[in-house]
């Protein structure tokens, strides 16, 4: 029974307390990079797609799977050059 009322009370207060501050543009500030992409992701977003890629490129270079290790280094130079990086070259994979 105690713990349900300590529930509802803090409830309320995050009820008040949310409509005197907004933080709407905190927390997608907090959660995000500022900068929004010409695909329509956040920067912040797209660097953990970036780093995604690379892990499965080099669990499918480690398992020798040709055609995974193509599909994440043409998906690595598009997140590079949409972030504007420096473009990782791929030509002694056989990957343009």
């Amino acid at each position: 029974m105690k713990s349900q009322r300590y529930r509802i009370s803090n409830d309320k207060f995050w009820r008040t307390y949310g409509q005197r501050f907004s933080f709407k543009y905190y927390k997608r500030g907090l959660k995000y990079g500022d900068r929004i992409l010409p695909s329509g992701y956040f920067e912040s977003q797209t660097w953990g797609a970036l780093h995604k890629c690379w892990v499965g490129f080099v669990i499918a270079k480690e398992k020798m799977e040709w055609d995974n290790i193509d599909l994440y280094a043409k998906r690595i130079q598009n997140l590079e050059r949409e972030l504007g990086i420096e473009i990782t070259d791929f030509s002694d994979w056989g990957i343009e």
